[in-house]
């Protein structure tokens, strides 16, 4: 099994647990994971020629990338670079000369880690896929960015101790969580933002130990489950066909721009009124 094989496999699991069925293949939809993700590049190591992941674009035009592996050929190649009396006799000789010594290190997979592809910066962890500062144990990341103790996370960031999450930002002790901002100790909500220690909730904001929400509109447990089924099947049939959806952090820009892509008893007028936040609290 390669690395995007077992990748994809847990791709799809998620999508059956969140969304109730699958809706294609995760490279069908990486646009729409990666798009408030920080992005890695590659670029070609200057002793082997072998393309090199990166981390974004921190590194400037000129630098010169080695992978990380290529460390023992990187320190036999400084010894061929020696600085003398003239290259020490002025600031800008010695910056010359010391900058003749540096380079910067990609593809970064440290500790006991496995099935690594095109990531950097990766300890303790496995299956990680276009993701970079995955730590402490995470399995199943893919276009993610500062992770740690996850598993099955695609497109999240700033992302701790939390399962089964698709596109999050500043999530930490969440379960099965899809479209969530700033959300901590929830489970199964669905496009949510400033939610803490919260349940069942979806399209709700700014709320504090709150179950069975739709909007903010406190439901029975029976009537919320009822219209969460209907929504979660309009929002799967939207990415099945579209591969993408207006997401949290559009419905927080744009809380009154009417979208075709959205479920009809959430893009009305009445509804956004009733659920869009007008200032998200830290």
């Amino acid at each position: 099994m390669t690395t995007y094989d077992g990748i994809n496999n847990a791709w799809k699991s998620a999508c059956r647990i969140l969304l109730g069925d699958e809706i294609g293949d995760l490279e069908q939809i990486e646009d729409y994971l990666y798009r408030y993700i920080g992005h890695i590049n590659e670029k070609k190591s200057v002793i082997s020629d072998k393309p090199v992941t990166i981390s974004g674009s921190e590194i400037c035009d000129n630098g010169k990338i080695i992978e990380n592996e290529e460390i023992e050929e990187y320190e036999l190649l400084l010894k061929s670079v020696k600085l003398d009396i003239d290259s020490i006799k002025d600031v800008d000789s010695i910056l010359e000369a010391v900058g003749e010594k540096l380079y910067y290190s990609g593809g970064i997979t440290l500790g006991n880690s496995k099935y690594v592809q095109k990531s950097n910066r990766c300890v303790d962890s496995s299956f990680v896929y276009k993701s970079m500062d995955v730590y402490e144990g995470c399995k199943y990341v893919a276009l993610s960015d500062q992770v740690r103790k996850c598993e099955y996370v695609f497109g999240v960031g700033l992302s701790g101790e939390n399962n089964f999450i698709i596109r999050g930002h500043e999530v930490w002790r969440d379960t099965r969580c899809f479209e969530a901002f700033r959300t901590y100790n929830s489970s199964d909500c669905y496009f949510v933002a400033n939610l803490e220690g919260c349940n069942n909730c979806m399209f709700s904001f700014n709320q504090r130990n709150k179950s069975n929400l739709i909007g903010n509109l406190q439901l029975s447990k029976d009537e919320y489950l009822k219209l969460r089924q209907k929504l979660v099947e309009d929002i799967r049939n939207i990415l099945k066909e579209k591969k993408t959806i207006p997401g949290i952090v559009e419905i927080i820009a744009y809380p009154h721009k009417p979208s075709s892509s959205m479920p009809e008893e959430i893009s009305s007028k009445k509804t956004k009124e009733t659920i869009a936040p007008k200032e998200i609290e830290t």
